[in-house]
Parts: structure tokens; C-alpha cells; sequence
């Protein structure tokens, strides 16, 4: 099945992925360390994309 790294935007198949992470109920793929690594330091930017965005936003109006 085709997904898409979160972190670089590369699409890969599932099977065939770097590795996995659950985060909130969500599964993630990843293409290699370094999208993983990204990733675990910060979930929720990469889990929440359209939330972090208007958390930045919402800051800039104060």
C-alpha cells in the first residue's frame, strides 16, 4: 500500500518502509532514520500538521 512520509513527503510502500510509529491511534511510515528520528522529536507537529500551523498563526496575532 502507498504512503506518504510525513516528514519528507516521500511516497513509500508500507511494507517496505524504513519503520513504523503509532501516534494517537495514527500509523506513520517512514523512508529512512532521519524522517524517524524528526518525527520522535516532535509527533504532534508531524501527527497535527493543519493544528501546528494555526498554533504559529494564532502566536503571531498576539
Amino acid at each position: 500500500m502507498k504512503v506518504k512520509d510525513l516528514v519528507c513527503g516521500m511516497e513509500i510502500e508500507s511494507e517496505k518502509a524504513f519503520a513504523q510509529r503509532e501516534h494517537e491511534g495514527r500509523t506513520f511510515y517512514f523512508c529512512s532514520q532521519d524522517c524517524v528520528n524528526k518525527f520522535d522529536a516532535d509527533p504532534h507537529k508531524y501527527g497535527h500538521p493543519q493544528e501546528h500551523e494555526h498554533d504559529k498563526g494564532h502566536d503571531a496575532h498576539h
